[in-house]
């Protein structure tokens, strides 16, 4: 885009020049250098002397020789105006202190633009781009801005390039929308203006942005770099638009882009992450047809990959090949190996693997530290368990000093986990619910409700801030425990106290009572919750009516159902045959329910067993 201004004629120009040295002439020996530089420039043209070109070398030994006032960026922009001579990075970036000083001195951009006026500089378009990108440079944002906003004033229309600073300003500064709205209204965009909206809105990982300026781009015809074509294709997998993302890559190898193995790696991770082992298959496949050999990363999504869907023998395979191709595993393939035995329940493995870190020469990390842990805890085998919570050389953080809590409590080693609690504590670990609900939970699973109870209510005591997971927590331990009567005592007093609760507290309240048979008082508990505005979810229902089909309570099973089908409760299968198989001995319920019914029908086979379908009540 053109500016639009009036131009001045030729005989101006000379006078202004003349002005421009004359007004130099009066100061400093070093400001006389500037000014001499300046005759010499503008007298070549009379035929007085040999014009000197100007070099980038002795145009920045000239600024640096300077004083930080209007005269030296006068003579910046005087430098600008010559035929056939643009300012280098240096010229820039030195010009930057130059704009600081002078913005603290004069208080704004209009006292600054004034002063060059008493210098005899002409403020044209030139003048108010190179004084934005020297602001746009120097990370001055508020005055970028409103140097651009001047432009206006002067009845300039910025082009592209001010345009492209401008959106960066505004993006950098978080004014999202100004940025998007000046992207907008740049007529004539370039590659540079499509490249900054898509380098900011990917750092933001606005998926939805990305795409719309994508098809922009490509609609005219540029194309993204490397660099850039890595940050799209990084949303669309971190967003788990794996598809999308292949079409990325598609799209870099029709622009001649090579694809990284990294990229590769991406994906291939990506689409087992989607649950399609398959297609990660083939990806690696077509990976090594094109010619691009996979690394360790590539191998070590595969593996994960295999062990995630259960698929050990391929997992060894690829492990094969690993040490074949002489790439010796690190910690991150060991973490991976430990994680997934862990899962698999091979705890031996697991052993095993963590056990040869030593020799491969490999340090644990946090990462296997918690793995590890994990898995002791899993077992129950807790042979390793003192020589990795006392020998290990690793650094305790939230996650593994969590891990170590549940293990210690799980072990039966209270005294052990209260001291670990204590010193997470007085460090600067920043103690979360899942510290204080995993030591209580651990303690019940451990054999140790009492010390559990004991525990929850010391820290109510001690006026501990704990939050709706922690009580949940400590009741949905002992209802799992069968202590049925002291969780349901805990929830009245957390009732009556009123400590927050959510949905998830009143649903194990309800479990509690239907497994203790008191299904009277779950049914009057789930008309208190939605008294107290809590409003029941799926697993509220599905909880009260697995305890009225057991108790064969078909009126109160008939209400409970009317008020899911006016909800909009989706029961799950389970649930929906318990229900039809009670229902549908009494034609009377049949008759009422009969359109719900075939709808159910239509989804599952009635003639399933009720033991194939069956699960524990809550």
């Amino acid at each position: 885009m053109l500016w639009r201004c009036n131009w001045v004629k030729p005989r101006k120009k000379i006078l202004n020049a003349f002005s421009f040295s004359s007004i130099h002439g009066q100061f400093s020996p070093k400001s006389r250098e500037i000014s001499e530089f300046s005759r010499e420039n503008t007298s070549g043209s009379r035929g007085v002397a040999p014009k000197p070109s100007l070099t980038h070398d002795n145009v920045y030994s000239r600024l640096r020789e300077s004083p930080y006032d209007l005269k030296t960026l006068n003579f910046f922009f005087w430098c600008a105006k010559q035929n056939n001579y643009f300012h280098d990075n240096r010229a820039f970036d030195h010009m930057v202190g130059v704009v600081e000083k002078l913005t603290r001195d004069y208080n704004g951009i209009d006292r600054i633009i004034e002063g060059l006026k008493t210098l005899g500089c002409v403020i044209k378009p030139r003048v108010l781009l190179l004084l934005l990108e020297i602001f746009w440079r120097g990370h001055i944002y508020d005055k970028a801005i409103e140097v651009y906003k001047s432009m206006n004033g002067f009845g300039y229309v910025p082009n592209t390039r001010a345009m492209n600073m401008i959106m960066d300003v505004h993006f950098k500064v978080n004014l999202v929308d100004q940025a998007l709205e000046v992207f907008e209204g740049i007529c004539v965009r370039n590659f540079f203006s499509f490249d900054i909206a898509l380098s900011h809105l990917c750092s933001r990982g606005d998926l939805v942005c990305v795409k719309i300026v994508l098809k922009m781009m490509i609609r005219e015809g540029f194309y993204p770099n490397s660099e850039r074509f890595g940050q799209i294709l990084g949303v669309f997998c971190r967003a788990g638009c794996f598809v999308q993302g292949f079409q990325v890559v598609g799209l870099m190898i029709c622009s001649g882009i090579s694809v990284s193995v990294h990229v590769w790696s991406m994906l291939v991770s990506g689409f087992f992450r989607l649950g399609e082992p398959q297609k990660a298959v083939d990806l690696f496949d077509k990976m090594i047809l094109i010619g691009c050999s996979p690394n360790l990363v590539t191998y070590t999504s595969l593996i994960k990959g295999f062990m995630d869907f259960g698929m050990v023998d391929e997992a060894f395979t690829v492990l094969s090949t690993v040490q074949s191709k002489g790439l010796a595993p690190d910690i991150v393939l060991c973490n991976v190996m430990i994680h997934a035995f862990t899962k698999l329940g091979r705890f031996e493995d697991a052993r095993k693997v963590f056990t040869s870190l030593k020799k491969r020469k490999l340090v644990a990390d946090r990462y296997t530290f918690a793995s590890m842990v994990s898995s002791l805890c899993v077992s129950r085998d807790f042979d390793l368990f003192t020589s990795i919570a006392n020998g290990t050389k690793t650094e305790l953080d939230l996650v593994s000093g969590n891990s170590l809590l549940n293990c210690f409590c799980k072990v039966g080693n209270t005294f052990e986990a209260l001291k670990l609690l204590r010193y997470m504590s007085n460090q600067d670990f920043a103690v979360d619910c899942y510290t204080f609900s995993g030591y209580l939970t651990a303690l019940c699973r451990g054999g140790a409700p009492d010390k559990a109870v004991n525990m929850y209510i010391r820290m109510i005591s001690e006026k501990i801030c704990l939050d709706a997971h922690v009580h949940t927590a400590i009741i949905d331990s002992l209802v799992e425990c069968g202590e049925y009567n002291a969780a349901i005592h805990l929830f009245n007093r957390c009732i009556s106290e009123k400590y927050p609760l959510d949905v998830v507290s009143y649903t194990v309240a309800i479990k509690g009572l239907v497994r203790a048979k008191r299904i009277d008082e779950a049914c009057a508990l789930l008309s208190e919750m939605k008294e107290a505005g809590v409003f029941p979810n799926r697993r509220t229902y599905r909880t009260i009516i697995s305890g009225l089909c057991e108790e064969k309570e078909n009126d109160k099973l008939k209400k409970i159902l009317w008020e899911c089908i006016e909800e909009g409760v989706k029961l799950d299968p389970n649930t929906k045959f318990k229900v039809f198989n009670l229902l549908s001995r009494y034609r009377r319920d049949v008759s009422e329910f009969r359109w719900v019914f075939e709808k159910w029908m239509e989804k599952f086979d009635v003639s399933d067993s009720c033991d194939e379908l069956s699960v524990s009540v809550g």
